[in-house]
């Protein structure tokens, strides 16, 4: 992973570091929403693409891409402007068709409408308020896109233990010996 992040050009590599100034002078902030609130709301936001994640199947990956989406789109746009129970459901849309796990929007809107509203009915898909939903996520998807200036190169890097790495090259040297080429 990380050879193929220095391999990007400097400009992809720094724009989406923040130090401690640019993060407490975020658009949120400058709406002036509390710093404990904007931690509030970014853990909620976490919370929930974890977990609609999880009941869409995709894989950690995934969701760890589009908790980065989020944190990236919230440090150019507000909370005040943009609600988190919104932005969530079309990042981890956006992150599922990147990360080549992409499911069906019906889908997405049935579990986002299930972790936000667990008394209520699943959405009738023929109803407007469902068509609303649906063309709202579209719309949030694209300003998802437009706000991250469509870069969707995200390095998540986990480390590795040591037995991990032995075992794995194990493996692979051992197919190699025992294969027929």
């Amino acid at each position: 992973m990380a050879a193929s992040f220095r391999s990007l050009p400097a400009s992809c590599n720094n724009k989406w570091y923040y130090n401690r100034q640019q993060i407490d002078n975020s658009p949120s902030r400058r709406a002036g929403l509390d710093p404990d609130k904007e931690l509030s709301y970014r853990q909620q936001a976490a919370n929930l693409l974890q977990d609609m994640g999880q009941r869409l199947n995709v894989s950690q990956l995934t969701i760890n891409t589009a908790i980065v989406y989020m944190h990236r789109f919230y440090m150019v746009q507000s909370f005040t402007r943009f609600h988190r129970n919104v932005i969530s459901p079309a990042a981890l849309f956006l992150a599922a068709k990147v990360e080549e796990q992409p499911r069906k929007l019906e889908h997405v809107i049935k579990v986002a409408h299930a972790c936000l509203n667990p008394q209520d009915p699943s959405p009738d898909v023929r109803s407007d308020a469902y068509l609303q939903q649906a063309q709202d996520l579209v719309i949030l998807e694209s300003i998802i896109l437009q706000t991250l200036g469509n870069v969707f190169f995200c390095s998540i890097v986990v480390p590795a233990s040591k037995d991990l790495a032995q075992t794995s090259y194990f493996m692979a040297t051992n197919r190699y010996i025992h294969s027929s080429l």
